[in-house]
Formats: structure tokens, sequence, C-alpha cells
């Protein structure tokens, strides 16, 4: 089942490449200790995908939320083995900073199935003009987002209903946030902008223009 999700914020996307979660991926410099995070892999790793998480407003998550009861009704019409509630769905509610609710949710592809190399999610603007294929999505962004509502069944505690990435229409892009560490000041000088970056080469489309959902 296809689905667009409108007007959503973009948290932590990893749509440029593929991503895996490794448990010991970061050290803490002072104690040494070893934590996971989730880094840049190859396509054929163990786990490797692609993903993003996003916040919705309350119309947009009740809405995906009649979607994926609806999708797993119809699966459980098919296999008799799955029980009638699912234990995992793809989106939550969670409690902000000023005491507010907020409904945020996660969509994701694997970057492979069997052998086969899955298509990267593609990523258009508003006039559907696409990205090169190594461009980063930020944080912040407003965009909307094409999935498949996927239900799954791993076992009876491993249940539910996915959403696999496909395509983003980015609407609003977030500057890039960068960590302002440096011990300079402002002074009189040489910039970025005096230089003259030329535009890039323009890239193969991933997805044939009619399979672009926007």
């Amino acid at each position: 089942m296809q689905h667009i999700l409108n007007n959503v914020s973009i948290l932590y996307p990893r749509l440029n490449q593929p991503y895996r979660y490794d448990p010991k991926g970061y050290e803490d410099k002072e104690t040494g200790k070893l934590s996971g995070r989730t880094v840049p892999c190859k396509w054929d790793e163990e786990g490797a995908g692609y993903e993003t998480n996003f916040i919705m407003d309350k119309d947009e998550a009740v809405t995906l939320g009649r979607i994926c009861k609806e999708a797993w009704k119809n699966a459980v019409a098919l296999n008799n083995n799955w029980p009638s509630e699912p234990t995992k769905m793809p989106a939550k509610t969670v409690k902000a900073e000023d005491g507010s609710t907020e409904y945020h949710g996660k969509c994701r592809i694997k970057a492979k199935y069997g052998s086969d190399q899955t298509q990267l999610p593609k990523q258009v603007d508003a006039k559907r003009n696409p990205f090169p294929s190594d461009f980063r999505l930020t944080t912040g962004s407003k965009a909307n987002i094409s999935v498949t509502v996927v239900p799954f069944f791993m076992s009876k505690d491993n249940n539910g209903v996915s959403l696999r990435i496909r395509a983003v229409q980015v609407t609003e892009l977030a500057q890039e946030q960068v960590s302002n560490n440096d011990p300079f000041s402002v002074v009189d000088g040489y910039t970025t902008d005096d230089t003259f970056v030329s535009a890039p080469a323009p890239v193969e489309d991933l997805l044939e223009d009619d399979e672009i959902p926007f």
C-alpha cells in the first residue's frame, strides 16, 4: 500500500548513502567506553539501509494510524497465524520539552533484499527537480515522503507494520547544523563566498518521471 506523508519535519536523515547500526561505533575519548551509533557503510553490509525519522502533525498521524491498521487487518485476513493486533507500529507519541505532544515516525528501506541492491530513495525539490545522488538532507527540513506500508510477521513478539521509504520531496531545506567550536573571531579576509563553485553535473534519474509520486 502506497502512502504520502505530507509536510513532515525531518529528523536524522540518512539518505545520501547506506548506513548501518554499529554497537561499538563510538568511543568516548574521556572514558574509552564504546557505545552504539549509526555509521556509513557499503550497500551489501549486514543491516545496511536508508532511513529517516520525522515529526508529523496530529491529522497526519491519525491518517497514518488508520492506514497502518487497515494494512494489518488485510494481512491478517490472508494469514491465520498472525495476531489480531500488531506489536510494533511505525509511529509513536512523544512529549516535547515544552510539555506538548509530538507525533514521531520512522521510515526505512534495506540497501539490499536477498542479493539485489535497492534503489537509492529519490530526492526532489518542490518543483520535482531531482537532487544529486549524494545530496544531504538536513534535520529540521520540511518534506513530503512517499512510503510503502508493509505489514510483517517474524514471530509472535516481533511483528507489526513498517514504512519503506521510496522518495522525498523537499519543500523547505534547513541549514545544516555545524558545531562552532573554533577559537577565532570574525575578521576581514577571504571567505568561501569568494570561491566559484560550478553547478553539479546532471545525474541519471533513479526513478522514471511517472514513478515520482509528487
